[in-house]
């Protein structure tokens, strides 16, 4: 007789990624670290929003232990621009990466979440394995690894916030669940407790997303910290992007 795997066994996969190549991501690193989990940051060449990015040699030491991913050469929206210069923004990128770590770059994440089918297409053209979107309240990657979803962004949304992401995307169950475990509570990090709670008994994923430079403008880094050791207590197993796309 075959028996059911008890959830209990099963460890939640737990992945994190960090969006815009900002100073502050060395900072994210540092606390990953501490608690011994590799995270996946995407890099644009340079940020057109005037925001700081990382230098060659700060991308370097952050690609040591940790998942460097592209995100556009100078941080614009794709589906904004024509498909030609949308192309060369892509493979621009990821070619200045490569140079740059001696390695193939595999994962891509989309600027602000905007994409379409031109745009994943040009994404797969230039060699990249997967593509990261914003799509939020997922507990599995998905289906299409140009378009992988997430869990949940760590920063403080408001409620409403949520039920519009859950309304942007397909209603399913599993989703259901998440956002009521989201919506079931008041403060941020039992928000994303509950989250990641309903992930570990449907799915079994949760992917946390984020942008270094929110962490200093709200002061949240405790914040993450916190949960971060709420996290390794669900019997947790950490993997970059690239890897949690590959488990699915």
């Amino acid at each position: 007789m075959r028996m059911q795997t008890d959830l209990a066994d099963t460890p939640l996969l737990v992945t994190t990624s960090w969006d815009d190549g900002h100073p502050s991501d060395l900072r994210v690193a540092d606390l990953l670290e501490k608690h011994g989990i590799r995270g996946t940051f995407y890099v644009p060449c340079t940020n057109s929003e005037g925001r700081p990015v990382m230098r060659s040699a700060e991308i370097i030491q952050l690609a040591r232990r940790n998942e460097i991913g592209g995100h556009t050469r100078d941080h614009v929206i794709l589906t904004t621009i024509a498909p030609e210069m949308a192309e060369a923004q892509i493979r621009a990128n990821k070619q200045r990466l490569e140079d740059l770590l001696g390695h193939g770059v595999h994962g891509f994440a989309y600027v602000r979440g905007h994409h379409n089918r031109t745009v994943r297409d040009l994404v797969k053209k230039a060699g990249f394995k997967y593509a990261r979107t914003v799509k939020n309240l997922m507990s599995t990657p998905g289906g299409d690894r140009f378009a992988v979803a997430t869990t949940a962004q760590f920063f403080p949304h408001r409620g409403v916030t949520y039920l519009r992401n859950y309304a942007s995307g397909r209603p399913t169950l599993q989703r259901s669940r998440i956002l009521r475990a989201v919506l079931g509570h008041a403060e941020f990090s039992a928000r994303l407790s509950g989250s990641a709670e309903a992930c570990r008994h449907s799915g079994g994923h949760f992917h946390l997303w984020g942008h270094s430079w929110e962490l200093d403008e709200h002061d949240l880094w405790e914040e993450l910290e916190r949960f971060l050791v709420r996290l390794t207590q669900l019997h947790a197993k950490f993997v970059t992007n690239d890897e949690w796309c590959a488990s699915a």
